[in-house]
C-alpha cells in the first residue's frame, strides 16, 4: 500500500473523523481518479491535508475550472424595474451577514432607480427603508421536512401579493435545509414571474432549485460547479455576483462625503491626496507643488485624484480658477484634481468649508500626503494625515515637521520655506526620483494595494453595473 494512504489511514483511526471510502490506482495507471470527488469523501478539516498530499503523490489532477458565464455591460439607457424581494427573515441585525448584505441591496437597487419590495415573516417590525410586506409564513421550520398546510398557505400569498405584479423576484438564501417549505412553495405556484434565486452562503446538503424562469446568483466564481452540482441546475444557469462593500456603508459616511467620492470615483483611484486648506493661504501652503508632481504621477501612468479640502473659498473664485488652470496646464482634468467649494450647491452648502468629520473620512480613503507647506508650528492635518496612515512627503526645508515623524518611515524633498537660508533649488532629476520613490513606496504597500482593489471591485457602482445590472435585464 502507498505509504502516504496507509500515514492517511492511521491519521483518521486516530482522530476518529468520518471516512466512507476511496479507491486509488497506482501512479502509473493512466485513468486518473477525480481529485474533488475524493476530497469529498472526507469530513474531517484536518484530514484534508493528508488526502491532498496523498492524491499528489499518486499524480491525481485537480478537476479543471469550469468557463462561468459572464455578461457584457449594458451602456444604453434602461427603465427602472419592479423588484421583489423574498426573505425568509424577521430581523435583519449587523451581526447576521446576510441580512446586513440584503439591506445594503435594498440601498442599492433604491440608489439606481428600482422600486423595491421586501418580503419578510408575518410580524416582523423590520423598516428596510422600502415597502415592507411581512407576509412570509412564520413557523417552525424542520431541516428536509415539507409542512404541506404552510406551503399551501405560502402559495396563496405568492399567487395574491406577486404574480405578475413584479419585473424581477429576487429570493434571499432560502437555499438552506429548513427552507425547503419556500421552496417547494415557489417551485409549485406556478405564477408569472421572472426569479433570481441568490444564495448568500455555502450550500451543504444537495437540494433540487430547479425551475424554469429562473437563474442563481452565487457569490464566487471558482465554486460555480460545486453549487450548480448541489442545487440540482445546469452550470449555465448561474450568475456570479460579490458581496457589496462600499465605504460609505461600511464607516457610515456624511452624505457630502458620498458625493464628493461620487463626482471624482474614488473608487477607481490608484493615488489619492486629500489636502485640507484655507483658500487665503493655497500659496504659502505649497499647493503649486501638489499639483505639480500628481501632474507627473499621472503621466506615469497612476490613475490620481487631488481633493483640496478648502474653506472660505466663498470669495476666492478667481484664485480658485487660477489653481484649476494650472492644474490642467499640468495634465490634470475635472477627474483628478478637485477643489471641494467648487461643488457647492443647495443640497450641500460647502462653499466655506468642508464638516470636520467629511475630511476625516476623505482622509481615511487617501494613500498619499505630500507637504510643502513654508512653516508650521504642530501641524493637525499632518498629525491626522499620519493616523489615517498615509504616505508622508515631508518638506525637508521646515525642520519643525520632523518633530512629528520617523525619519525613517517619510519621504522628504526641499519644496523651500521661509527658514531656508541656504536653499539651492531643486532639479528635474530630483523631482523625477521623488515620483519614483512616492510610486515604489505606494506600490509596495500591500495593504493599502488591497483596499482599492476591493473597493473597486465591491463598491456600489462596481457591483450594480458591472455585475448585477446585466443579470437583472437579461
Amino acid at each position: 500500500m502507498n505509504s502516504e494512504l496507509q500515514k492517511l489511514l492511521e491519521n483518521l483511526n486516530q482522530s476518529k473523523g468520518y471516512f466512507i471510502t476511496a479507491t486509488y490506482k497506482d501512479k502509473d495507471v493512466k485513468d486518473k481518479l477525480n481529485h474533488d470527488v475524493i476530497r469529498k469523501e472526507f469530513i474531517i478539516d484536518d484530514i484534508v491535508p493528508s488526502v491532498d498530499k496523498c492524491l499528489r503523490s499518486m499524480d491525481v489532477k485537480l478537476q479543471e475550472p469550469i468557463e462561468v458565464v459572464k455578461l457584457k455591460p449594458i451602456e444604453k439607457e434602461v427603465k427602472p424595474l419592479k423588484i421583489a424581494i423574498i426573505t425568509h427573515f424577521n430581523r435583519c441585525p449587523d451581526h447576521y451577514s446576510p441580512g446586513k448584505q440584503v439591506k445594503s441591496l435594498i440601498q442599492l437597487l433604491q440608489q439606481y432607480g428600482h422600486e423595491v419590495t421586501f418580503f419578510l415573516q408575518e410580524g416582523s417590525q423590520l423598516d428596510a427603508g422600502c415597502k415592507m410586506m411581512p407576509v412570509v409564513p412564520k413557523f417552525r421550520r424542520e431541516k428536509g421536512v415539507v409542512n404541506e398546510e404552510i406551503k399551501k398557505k405560502f402559495i396563496e400569498i405568492l399567487r395574491r401579493e406577486v404574480d405578475g405584479k413584479f419585473d424581477i423576484v429576487i429570493t434571499q438564501d432560502l437555499y438552506i435545509d429548513d427552507c425547503i417549505t419556500y421552496r417547494n412553495a415557489i417551485k409549485e405556484s406556478g405564477i408569472k414571474a421572472t426569479w433570481l434565486h441568490w444564495a448568500r452562503s455555502g450550500i451543504g446538503r444537495s437540494i433540487d432549485f430547479a425551475m424554469p424562469n429562473a437563474r442563481y446568483i452565487y457569490m464566487n466564481y471558482a465554486d460555480v460547479d460545486i453549487f450548480s452540482r448541489r442545487i440540482n441546475v445546469s452550470p449555465d444557469k448561474v450568475r456570479v455576483v460579490f458581496n457589496q462593500k462600499d465605504p460609505a456603508l461600511l464607516w457610515g459616511w456624511n452624505p457630502i462625503t458620498k458625493y464628493i467620492s461620487d463626482y471624482i470615483r474614488l473608487w477607481e483611484k490608484d493615488i489619492v491626496q486629500v489636502y485640507p486648506i484655507c483658500t487665503t493661504r493655497m500659496d504659502c501652503k505649497g499647493i503649486n507643488s501638489i499639483i505639480q508632481i500628481f501632474g507627473e504621477l499621472k503621466k506615469a501612468g497612476k490613475k490620481v485624484a487631488l481633493i483640496i479640502c478648502n474653506s472660505n473659498g466663498r470669495r476666492r473664485v478667481d484664485e480658485i480658477q487660477a489653481k484649476v488652470d494650472l492644474a490642467k496646464t499640468h495634465g490634470l482634468t475635472e477627474e483628478d484634481f478637485l477643489i471641494t467649494s467648487t461643488l457647492a450647491n443647495d443640497e450641500f452648502d460647502i462653499s466655506r468649508e468642508l464638516p470636520h468629520k467629511v475630511v476625516v473620512e476623505l482622509l481615511q480613503t487617501s494613500n498619499l500626503f505630500v507637504f510643502p507647506t513654508m512653516a508650521e508650528v504642530c501641524s493637525n492635518v499632518l498629525l491626522e494625515a499620519s493616523m489615517t496612515k498615509n504616505l508622508l512627503v515631508l518638506n525637508d526645508d521646515v525642520p519643525s515637521l520632523f518633530d512629528f515623524a520617523d525619519k525613517d518611515a517619510v519621504l522628504k524633498y526641499p519644496f523651500t520655506s521661509l527658514r531656508s537660508v541656504h536653499y539651492t533649488g531643486r532639479s528635474n532629476e530630483e523631482l523625477k526620483e521623488l515620483i519614483a520613490d512616492i510610486i515604489k513606496n505606494l506600490d509596495e504597500n500591500k495593504a493599502d494595494k488591497q483596499f482599492r482593489k476591493v473597493w473597486r471591485t465591491h463598491s456600489m457602482d462596481s457591483i450594480y453595473n458591472k455585475m448585477l445590472k446585466q443579470i437583472l435585464y437579461e
